[in-house]
């Protein structure tokens, strides 16, 4: 039997396949993002987009939801 690394055994692991929703990406414009920021989105420097997490109360942000 092969004993295989701690790191060789999570490079195995796939955690793309299976992709769960933990976000929800908002789209508010340069004049709204002080007000998204006090509602409690969050910003991704990265992706240079707001978010918020998929359990928060998304009618605060209906305005900036994807259509």
């Amino acid at each position: 039997m092969t004993e295989y690394t701690l790191k060789q055994q999570l490079n195995k692991v796939s955690y793309r396949s299976q992709p769960a929703p933990h976000r929800i990406n908002l789209r508010v414009g340069f004049a709204d993002k002080d007000h998204a920021k006090a509602l409690g989105a969050k910003w991704d420097a990265k992706l240079k987009t707001w978010y918020i997490d998929a359990d928060m109360d998304m009618l605060k942000y209906k305005r900036w939801m994807p259509q």
